[in-house]
């Protein structure tokens, strides 16, 4: 039997909009943020992403856990295509904004889940990308930090970041995206302004 996670989906997201992609648990949601950060090829159609592109896809993706937050802070900064001098530039940016200063030099394999994905999402934001691809990173951390992050992504939106954001969080959905779409048994079901859709 064939199983098609996504099928017949189709979408642009231009310079200053956001597009929140919501539906239930297995819609396809993130598979879709897989096709567009390249981890996955499609095996119909294609996708493109055109710039630089930001990407926090699952809590602590490409973290090593025996690399201190420090280290980790440089690796994911090159693999996001950061060079050195710019990360080190806007290392205690980062650091301060993850709120993990105390923890910086341990290992991250002894961070919790919410501190790992407060250091991901941070790393992500400092990036200045051109293109914002975001998973349920509200999903963990507390209410300031949930804050926090939705004001990082209304400010990239603002400055003319192109963003794609799946979440379960609704209210956020509606607050920062121009237009949402909907996902169902891995198809579209609707797509348009978030208050119709959600």
């Amino acid at each position: 039997d064939l199983f098609w996670a996504v099928r017949d989906v189709s979408f642009e997201v231009h310079a200053g909009e956001a597009l929140g992609i919501i539906g239930r648990n297995g819609a396809g949601k993130s598979t879709i943020l897989k096709l567009l950060t390249r981890i996955l090829k499609p095996t119909e159609g294609a996708c493109a992403v055109v710039g630089r592109t930001g990407a926090l896809i699952e809590v602590a993706a490409g973290f090593h856990p025996d690399l201190t937050g420090r280290e980790n802070v440089y690796l994911q900064g090159a693999i996001m295509g950061m060079k050195r001098d710019e990360i080190a530039r806007r290392f205690d940016e980062i650091v301060t904004f993850a709120g993990v200063e105390a923890f910086i030099d341990t290992p991250v394999k002894r961070y919790s889940s919410g501190m790992n994905a407060r250091l991901g999402f941070s790393i992500a934001a400092h990036l200045t990308p051109d293109v914002l691809i975001i998973d349920e990173v509200l999903a963990v951390g507390d209410k300031g930090f949930q804050e926090k992050c939705q004001a990082r992504m209304q400010q990239f939106r603002n400055e003319g970041v192109a963003i794609v954001f799946v979440s379960h969080h609704l209210p956020a959905v509606a607050q920062l995206c121009s237009q949402v779409l909907l996902m169902d048994q891995g198809r579209p079901a609707m797509l348009g302004p978030p208050p119709e859709v959600i």
